[in-house]
């Protein structure tokens, strides 16, 4: 079965000032990133909720876009889904080795273990081949 991008809308992802910061210094300092957005998505899912990966990337046709000020944001459909109330920072702590990028999902606590069967809303919308041309 396939997404049904349509009913899928672009979520509202907030950024902290350094992340936002720093995904503009490193689109303006790395010239092999020309044409090329910051992409935020699910990779993967465990007993205690979502993975996530954040990286730089090409568009690709299903892809939702937000801006955040004049940063280009692209997102596919199943992450977009359950984005919503999600918010992406930087960290820079060199005392503990940790520099990054951070994805805080508010509603991670709603995707815990088999959430689908228990609550089948929260599955994306699908297209329906049956009606499908």
């Amino acid at each position: 079965m396939e997404l049904n991008k349509k009913a899928i809308n672009p979520p509202t992802i907030k950024f902290g000032q350094a992340a936002l910061s720093q995904i503009k210094l490193i689109l303006e300092n790395d010239f092999t990133l020309t044409n090329q957005y910051f992409r935020v998505q699910i990779t993967g899912k465990e007993c205690d909720g979502f993975t996530y990966s954040t990286g730089f990337t090409t568009i690709h046709d299903d892809d939702l876009t937000v801006l955040v000020e004049d940063v280009k944001v692209i997102i596919d459909p199943f992450s977009a889904y359950y984005l919503k109330n999600t918010k992406i920072d930087y960290i820079q702590d060199f005392a503990n080795e940790e520099e990054g990028f951070v994805v805080i999902n508010h509603d991670q606590e709603d995707f815990t273990g088999k959430f689908w069967r228990e609550a089948p809303e929260k599955i994306p919308p699908l297209i329906d081949d049956k009606n499908s041309p």
